[in-house]
């Protein structure tokens, strides 16, 4: 817990498509000191979305993506720690947790302001659909830490855990240089927290509200834990025939999640509760492929909107 006398400090940037806010307390006389700390994990941030992000055309994901079906990729080690967290994850989820479901949110059509490579013909229909999905087509080369995707219109998208493992490594950046009460903010979908508030059992904050109206937000108190929220409300399509087209793809059904809902995670790491808030909407309930009680140390909400 801070003490009485520490200083705040807060500080943001924007990137990997949100606002990142950094809130810490820390103590006197040392505002430079925190200054250039949140600067070096401020540009680490930056860094990374110019490595992971789908819509960087020069990323090293997207690399791998003009690259699937050919030679394998080498990447950095921690990129390949984070796509063999992603399969483990997958693993772990019975395929609910998919970062090869680009394919399949390209055929339903999002992707369309990105610089992706040429659409295979005939990439739409649930067969092909099929081949180009699954983390077990993710070949990992550990020992040359090189990555290859196995069939030509595959594509990789973080977007359902880059935030989270982001925000989990870099604020090791802040745990080393001995910054103990900070919480890191990744837009609307996930909250890392160390230490406290001086006076304060946590860091108050609020879980966003599916219609958007404050006076419906819940508020809740972290401390020492992450939090990750998945809506699939968020981000919509209209579709053929006027349907509208969420932007969370079941790879199991190859369909669009239909029912409206958000799911709650809260648990120790960052990536793993935003891995585990996707796999859990797509499931839409708390026993299944993957169930909450295999994990006690994590909590999960599921809400089904009308």
């Amino acid at each position: 817990m801070a003490q009485d006398n520490y200083e705040f400090y807060e500080g943001l940037e924007r990137t990997m498509g949100t606002v990142i806010r950094l809130y810490a307390y820390h103590p006197p006389g040392k505002r430079e000191w925190m200054r250039a700390l949140a600067d070096r994990f401020f540009d680490s941030l930056l860094e990374d979305n110019r490595r992971l992000s789908i819509y960087v055309k020069g990323s090293l994901i997207n690399r791998i993506n003009r690259a699937a079906g050919g030679e394998a990729v080498p990447v950095d080690r921690d990129t390949f720690a984070l796509l063999a967290a992603s399969r483990g994850y997958w693993e772990i989820t019975g395929g609910l947790f998919d970062i090869t479901s680009g394919a399949l949110m390209r055929a339903f059509g999002y992707y369309e302001d990105t610089v992706l490579p040429e659409r295979p013909a005939h990439s739409a229909d649930p067969d092909t659909l099929k081949k180009l999905t699954g983390c077990d087509k993710l070949e990992l080369d550990e020992p040359n830490s090189a990555v290859r995707l196995d069939r030509p219109g595959m594509l990789l998208d973080l977007g359902g855990i880059a935030k989270g493992w982001c925000v989990e490594k870099r604020a090791r950046i802040l745990l080393s240089a001995g910054l103990e009460d900070f919480v890191i903010s990744a837009g609307t979908s996930t909250v890392l927290a160390r230490g406290s508030p001086p006076g304060e059992e946590g860091w108050p904050m609020e879980l966003e509200s599916p219609d958007g109206r404050k006076e419906n937000e819940e508020q809740t108190v972290l401390t020492d834990c992450a939090i990750s929220v998945s809506g699939n409300y968020r981000h919509t399509l209209t579709g053929a025939g006027g349907l509208t087209v969420r932007h969370i793809m079941n790879p199991l059904t190859l369909e669009p999640v239909s029912q409206v809902r958000q799911v709650v995670v809260s648990g120790p790491d960052a990536a793993e509760c935003e891995a585990l808030s996707t796999a859990f909407l797509i499931q839409g309930e708390l026993e299944g492929a993957i169930n909450s009680e295999d994990r006690p140390d994590i909590t999960v909400i599921i809400k089904n909107l009308t």
